[in-house]
């Protein structure tokens, strides 16, 4: 056997029995030659098959027992330290360096020594141990120098800028990539070039030279790519992701970062892939994914300091205070950054310290601490002094800034900021301009300069949707505007003060529901989804709804566990899903629609609304100031604002005695049949009062019109068309339908009709709901074309398969809302459920969507009102109009409502029209509200 493929299958390997025999069949090669080949292969697998570096420490050692060479420990030791880094045991790995560097200098090898201690400098890095580390590359770097070895010499440099880059020294760092550069571009040596390369990218990157960065990323991910140096790849790729962070391009950050994670993963590298974690977490803060950033940094500060990573480690701990902070966690917050503090000074790093000591400042503006707030401030700005991190300094002064605005010192804090503004627009740091921009518009009202502040509050809304519109996924778009509001409520305000209600109209548009508006789209961006992660996702739902199965018959003793691991593939589910999306490609053309979504401008966007609208309709729009409830109200030729209607704990408690009215005939109106005239005269009492606070008001604006409402906060769960005047229920005199803002209505209703030429009617029974076979039979005698699926055929590949071929699809089957994980709420069928994210990955053609089941209109109500439930799964799908309920319903009374509904569908009226006949009906016979009035028609 040649040497050359003895090599290639000991390296296939890491069996210590193969190596021994392969070895002794070729004693003839088993030589020092040999050791030493074997040893120079291993940086080539450490770049590209870190297994490979692992495989040849193996060899190595069974070659040395057996030649029983001193020069060849040495060797292997040399190796199994490279090893050891590459399954994050530094300690140990360095152990291994020191064993390689103590025989070669007793063999007098003081070269060879030296060239142990450039992998030390790395594992000295990763423990936190500076010093020692640069004492030792600067005693390694004369030596090669001395010796002539360019190659030896820039990889000390390389290791030695890496260490001074950790402290934030990013000039020094410059210096020693240069260096390091030049010696490899003498050699033409290229694995290294880019290397270096990528160092000097990192560090133009901190310094904010933008320009420098991307150039020298680009020749690094080239070069890196082609010469298959999947460790380099993943690095560079971690490192575009930062960069596209630091300069707010958010959806360019997401994907180099969960490619760079997938690649770590995938190579089984325990300090790479940590790292990742922990920069998946940082641009999910960015995001305002706080929950699962939380989630991340739990976890990943503890990895972390097992691996004994102290400079990841307090950077880690510093971004969980601020998540902590975000949350109102307090006390986590304090401990997590007195944890980083303690860390940074172990490091030496006078940044990592000013970082902890801003998020401190923070943590005091939010509890109005404000002189405690300036103090860090002030330390913080004496820490980044002499440092080239220009984010933090702009981070400073924007806290200062605003510190002085809370203290009342206007002038300073303007002129501050002003200062920031135009700095951050310099340094490309986009999210800092538009804070400051806030902030300068409320100086400019606090300060009674009312045009100012507008001008101000419109840039920074400018600067919000530039961010925001080329992120890739409905939940981190709807997540990154959620604290971004004020800018978009400051406009409003500040319209309706002076009576310009269109215009006020309109920015309270520009921030409702617009992650929903936007999936209301037909563009939607592509994910390029790897076959491993398609089948883990796969697997994972089929495991999740096995546990959602045995959920619906479980005994007390294994309901808890089977919660908790159904939570948990839930929670991994939620996880792939975002790794999916974040590696999605987006659309230009979408993003520009995105920006301009309500944006048009005021005329244009409320002429449309207005045309839609025609004679017969009004749009109520409630909208909620400082806990107080206001409404525009738009018709087809003029808009009115009607304020101060109520305070939302007025509203809250009629509507909480309003549900226990309904919740006292939950479980059987047949035993409380005696007690329903009296039950009925309770119910239209709370009825009323809400009618009085909510629609009396707006009457002269209303007239005979059909209303279209759509709600704020708690009016969500406000039954309008089952309001009474104290004569008649509203549904009684005119049509009511709901939207969750006018802009997804304008949209909804922009859609050509279709006919109901076929439906799909699923129902599977329970003992809540016993009677939903009968439902499906008699509803299959309405439609002339249906399929149907009840009992064990009712089940969730049956939904799966048929759900986008039908213009009407009929759901009676038990519904759960979950207000903890809203996008989990689901459907209930034969083997599992059908959960909100299931709804969300089909594309619906259905006119009309029924949810004939409990609680299905129910919602979380997130920040810009967007609406977190089933109802928002069927409309992103693309459902034109949902018939939900608002509460529990009953078996037989829904299957009568649902035949009245359906007859009249078929006789042509519209859904509005038909299911307002249905409870007209009900209503007419003397029905108490809670038979007739669950349902609601969400959309056209």
């Amino acid at each position: 056997m040649e040497r050359q493929e003895l090599i290639i299958q000991l390296l296939e390997t890491n069996d210590k029995k193969t190596h021994r025999s392969l070895l002794q069949k070729n004693s003839d090669l088993a030589d020092l030659e040999l050791a030493e080949e074997i040893k120079n292969t291993y940086y080539d697998s450490w770049t590209k098959e870190p297994q490979k570096t692992r495989n040849a420490a193996s060899a190595l050692e069974v070659l040395s027992e057996i030649i029983s060479d001193d020069e060849a420990k040495a060797l292997t030791n040399w190796v199994k330290g490279i090893a050891d880094l590459t399954k994050g045991k530094t300690e140990r790995a360095i152990n291994h360096l020191d064993k390689a560097a103590q025989i070669f200098t007793s063999l007098e090898k003081p070269y060879k020594a030296a060239q142990t201690q450039v992998s030390k400098l790395y594992a000295l890095a990763l423990l936190g141990k500076y010093e020692e580390a640069v004492n030792y590359g600067e005693i390694a770097l004369k030596v090669f120098e001395k010796n002539g070895d360019e190659l030896a010499a820039g990889k000390v440099e390389m290791n030695l800028g890496n260490i001074v880059s950790r402290r934030e020294l990013h000039y020094k760092a410059e210096k020693y990539y240069l260096s390091a550069r030049n010696r490899y571009l003498k050699l033409n040596e290229l694995k290294w070039l880019t290397m270096a390369e990528n160092g000097l990218a990192i560090t133009y990157s901190a310094i904010n030279d933008f320009r420098e960065a991307e150039r020298f990323y680009t020749q690094a991910l080239n070069r890196a790519t082609k010469a298959n140096m999947l460790v380099t790849e993943a690095e560079i790729e971690a490192s575009i992701g930062n960069l596209a962070l630091f300069r707010g391009k958010l959806d360019q950050a997401l994907n180099f970062l969960e490619l760079s994670r997938r690649k770590f993963e995938s190579l089984e590298m325990p300090h790479q892939t940590a790292t990742a974690e922990l920069e998946i977490a940082d641009i999910y803060l960015e995001l305002n994914l706080v929950e699962e950033a939380f989630s991340i940094y739990e976890t990943v500060v503890v990895k972390l300091q097992k691996l004994k990573m102290q400079g990841e480690e307090a950077r880690a701990r510093a971004n969980f205070g601020r998540v902590a902070t975000i949350l109102k966690k307090t006390k986590i917050a304090q401990n997590e950054l007195k944890k980083a503090a303690r860390l940074y000074l172990a490091e030496k790093n006078k940044v990592g310290a000013a970082v902890v000591k801003l998020t401190q400042a923070n943590l005091e503006l939010n509890s109005q601490k404000y002189k405690n707030a300036l103090k860090l401030v002030k330390e913080a700005e004496i820490l980044l002094e002499n440092s080239g991190n220009i984010r933090h300094k702009l981070t400073a002064k924007l806290l200062e800034g605003e510190t002085l605005r809370n203290l009342g010192k206007y002038e300073t804090a303007e002129n501050l900021l002003e200062e920031t503004f135009a700095e951050a627009v310099k340094q490309e740091q986009k999210k800092i301009a538009q804070v400051s921009l806030n902030s300068l518009g409320k100086i400019a009202l606090q300060t009674g300069d009312t045009q100012k502040a507008k001008k101000h509050f419109k840039k920074a809304v400018e600067l919000i949707e530039t961010l925001r519109s080329p992120l890739p996924a409905e939940e981190f778009r709807m997540a990154f505007l959620a604290d971004k509001l004020a800018p978009f409520e400051n406009l409003a305000r500040i319209y309706i003060a002076e009576n310009n209600f269109k215009e006020a109209f309109f920015y309270v548009e520009k921030a409702r529901a617009r992650s929903l508006t936007d999936s209301l789209d037909d563009i939607h961006p592509i994910a390029e989804v790897s076959g491993k992660l398609q089948e883990k996702l796969q697997n994972l739902r089929e495991e999740l709804n096995w546990f959602y199965s045995r959920l619906n018959r479980a005994e007390e003793k294994e309901f808890e566990n089977l919660q908790r691991e159904a939570k948990l593939r839930e929670n991994q589910i939620a996880d792939v899903m975002r790794q999916i999306d974040s590696t999605k490609t987006n659309n230009a053309n979408l993003s520009t629609k995105r920006a301009k979504v309500g944006g048009q401008n005021a005329d244009a966007e409320l002429k449309q609304l207005q045309k839609l609208l025609g004679k017969q309709k009004v749009l109520i729009e409630f909208v909620n100031f400082d806990d107080n409830l206001s409404a525009f109200v738009i018709t087809d030729k003029k808009i009115h604002f009607v304020a101060d209607l109520a305070k939302e704990d007025e509203i809250i408690a009629p509507l909480e005695s309003l549900q226990f009215q309904f919740g006292t005939l939950r479980y059987g109106a047949k035993i409380l049949d005696k007690f329903l005239s009296e039950l009925k005269k309770r119910t239209d009492f709370y009825l009323q009062k809400l009618y009085e606070k909510l629609l009396k008001p707006l009457e002269s604006f209303i007239s005979e019109r059909d209303l279209v409402i759509v709600p704020v906060g708690a009016t969500h769960y406000v039954p309008f068309h089952a309001l009474s005047d104290g004569k008649n229920y509203v549904i009684e005199t005119r049509e009511v339908v709901y939207s969750p803002g006018a802009t997804v209505w304008r949209k909804l209703s922009a859609k050509p009709s279709r006919k109901l030429e076929n439906a799909l009617l699923i129902g599977f029974a329970d003992e809540r709901i016993p009677l939903v076979n009968r439902e499906i039979k008699t509803l299959e005698k309405i439609f002339r074309t249906s399929k149907s699926f009840t009992d064990e055929r009712a089940t969730f590949s049956a939904f799966t398969k048929n759900a986008s071929k039908f213009d009407l699809l009929h759901l009676a089957c038990h519904g759960q809302f979950r207000p903890e994980n809203p996008l989990f709420s689901s459907l209930h069928l034969a083997d599992g459920f059908v959960t909100v994210r299931d709804i969300c990955s089909h594309k619906l053609k259905a006119e009309v969507v029924t949810l004939s089941a409990c609680e299905t209109g129910l919602n979380k109500i997130f920040a810009g009102d967007e609406i977190l439930g089933l109802a928002r799964g069927f409309l992103s799908a693309g459902a034109s109009s949902l018939i939900l309920s608002l509460w529990t319903v009953n078996d037989e009374a829904t299957t009568e409502l649902m035949k009245n509904l359906y007859t009249e569908l078929q006789n042509g009226e519209t859904v509005a029209a038909a299911l307002r006949k249905a409870q007209c009906n009900f209503i007419g016979q003397g029905f108490h509200p809670y038979f007739w009035s669950p349902f609601v028609l969400v959309g056209k």
